[in-house]
């Protein structure tokens, strides 16, 4: 029993790379999904590597060593359409607080960490069996949250001057509300904070403004997003 309980701990004090779907923007299932090792770890030399998949790589290595004992944590590596999704978000927040002064520049790199941080932590729940029925009830809500952010994503883009700010702060709202209901039980208040630090940026009314403006210079890359969340919703991952 000590060690079970000793094993669990460890687990779950995991502090590495969260829900993305976007709050993640995909069911923790698909973010936890097994893949391939990736060149031992590491970028290939021509640099095209996705800086996504690395930090779920390192929060593997981190798992493992914490468990060493274990085969709990091999799989822990992001899956293809969400990399890409995940991704396309980094540079759009990117590319945005760089050309924004009201935009700290470190935040979108710590934005993409903490969904990773938290789905990895939301994944180790359930292959352990600690969720309950009232946890798959809060789940339920929080891929509902999430399908109306990305339907609302998709349909600002595709459709001229449909952008509306306050209605899509308040969706966020409700997925980052859904989120923290869903994990205070059972993660720490670190991890709470990470939820909050990604919905103050994704609510920030500048950040909103400067990607969903009509003649936004980040258009190319929201149009890459959009195209993400467009195949997650046709795979019913959202």
């Amino acid at each position: 029993m000590y060690i079970y309980v000793a094993w669990g701990t460890a687990v779950m004090e995991l502090q590495s790379w969260l829900l993305y779907h976007l709050v993640a923007v995909t069911d923790c299932n698909q973010v936890m999904q097994s893949a391939t090792t990736l060149n031992g770890g590491s970028y290939p030399a021509g640099g095209t590597g996705s800086r996504a998949r690395d930090l779920g790589l390192r929060a593997q290595k981190k798992l493992l060593g914490r468990v060493v004992s274990t085969g709990a944590g091999r799989s822990l590596l992001i899956d293809d359409a969400t990399t890409s999704l995940l991704d396309n978000l980094y540079k759009l927040m990117e590319r945005a607080a760089k050309t924004n002064p009201s935009l700290d520049k470190k935040q979108p790199e710590k934005v993409l960490k903490n969904i990773v941080k938290l789905s990895i932590k939301v994944g180790l729940l359930q292959r352990n069996q600690q969720l309950n029925v009232t946890d798959d009830t809060k789940l339920a809500e929080i891929r509902t949250a999430l399908r109306a952010v990305a339907m609302s994503v998709v349909s600002f883009y595709e459709l001229e001057f449909s952008f509306d700010r306050a209605y899509l702060i308040k969706s966020l709202e409700r997925c980052r509300t859904a989120i923290q209901t869903f994990i205070k039980p059972h993660l720490t208040d670190k991890s709470q904070d990470r939820c909050d630090q990604v919905f103050d940026f994704l609510t920030h009314s500048d950040f909103l403004d400067s990607v969903f403006r009509q003649d936004s210079e980040h258009r190319p890359i929201l149009g890459m997003l959009v195209s993400d969340i467009n195949k997650a919703l046709d795979a019913g991952h959202l």
